[in-house]
């Protein structure tokens, strides 16, 4: 098969930027077809997480100095910090759950594309040793090996929306507590000169506190439930390394196809692939 201008080699040119041209040939050379794959979709930003930062700032000002007049500042506090630093940015999982979908999908299409290539390209004019081995490689390595790293990429795909959702829920408790809280509490510290404000200014900030407590062992719980979830795909992916490459360690180079020596004999080439017309 020859390369015609434009062809990109995985591993030895940079790709140029814009859709991508393969060209397929047939015994003599020829362009046949060219298959066109688009670039990668490039998401951008929103800007939600920028803005619930925006909006919170001032926010946890008002709640902040509520804790320190309360006379429960050094708890309160801590409990302040932990439940804003686990704050996420949930476009990060958005934009991953689509970029692993992308891939799932392309790999379906590369798999289909693999498999019409051989029965129209390959199947209907060459017959021979070579050509049944390539065959038997493609159903039972090739295929299955696709076939699995599909599922891995939907099942990423899925981790990645229930983290989506998961970090989308906890920014929204979260901004959504001290939105509640903080007119509270600046009412509050604004009367705490009167002992009565003081008590309730106590009691509320008790009860401030217990809230984000909650918030952050609930961000604790999810956070070890998907860390659970990312340790079996990663198990996946080792055992997918291993179908690869020898020993599973890339270091080692890829595995051997275990193909007859005599398939790079130039002189054996005639019987190793047969013109369907001859066989």
């Amino acid at each position: 098969m020859t390369e015609p201008s434009g062809l990109v080699v995985p591993g030895r040119t940079t790709p140029p930027p814009g859709v991508q041209q393969l060209h397929l040939t047939d015994t003599r050379g020829n362009v046949t077809r060219t298959v066109q794959v688009p670039p990668a979709a490039t998401r951008t930003d929103p800007g939600f997480f920028k803005r619930l930062v925006t909006q919170l700032n001032p926010l946890r000002q008002t709640t902040r100095g509520a804790m320190l007049l309360s006379g429960l500042g050094g708890g309160a506090l801590a409990m302040d910090v932990a439940a804003t630093a686990n704050l996420g940015n949930p476009f990060l999982f958005y934009d991953r759950r689509e970029t692993w979908k992308e891939m799932s999908g392309s790999l379906e299409g590369d798999r289909a594309n693999l498999w019409r290539g051989y029965f129209d390209d390959v199947s209907p004019h060459w017959k021979g040793q070579a050509a049944g081995m390539l065959q038997q490689y493609i159903r039972f390595n090739v295929n299955g090996l696709f076939g699995q790293l599909g599922k891995v990429g939907d099942e990423m795909s899925g981790a990645m929306h229930g983290q989506f959702k998961e970090v989308l829920e906890y920014d929204l408790s979260v901004i959504g507590l001290y939105a509640g809280s903080a007119p509270i509490l600046r009412t509050l510290t604004s009367m705490s000169a009167q002992p009565v404000a003081r008590v309730a200014l106590m009691t509320q900030v008790g009860v401030f506190t217990t809230a984000l407590g909650n918030l952050v062992k609930q961000f604790a719980d999810v956070y070890n439930s998907y860390e659970g979830d990312l340790n079996k795909l990663e198990l996946k992916l080792n055992d997918l390394r291993g179908a690869f490459y020898e020993s599973g360690d890339p270091g080692r180079g890829a595995r051997d196809l275990r193909l007859s020596p005599t398939i790079e004999d130039p002189g054996a080439v005639r019987d190793l692939w047969v013109p369907a017309g001859e066989a």
